[in-house]
């Protein structure tokens, strides 16, 4: 509905659909990483490279810590 994805039949499997990025869902995923990007180099600017690999380890151990 939003214009992100497009649903189409498998053309090898009748009860299947695939399911693919649009010009427009592709455009938004490229935002989204530039966007990272940028918060990643003011975390690595602001906390220093090995300040900036200590949160991350500590974030993965939060969000892996939280599934357990």
């Amino acid at each position: 509905q939003l214009g992100y994805v497009v649903r189409r039949p498998d053309p090898t499997d009748r009860r299947a659909k695939l399911i693919t990025l649009t010009r427009k869902g592709q455009a938004c995923i490229t935002a989204g990483i530039a966007t990272i990007d940028g918060i990643e180099q003011q975390l690595t600017d602001r906390l220093g490279e090995r300040g900036h690999r200590q949160l991350r380890s500590l974030l993965t151990k939060l969000l892996d810590d939280d599934g357990a």
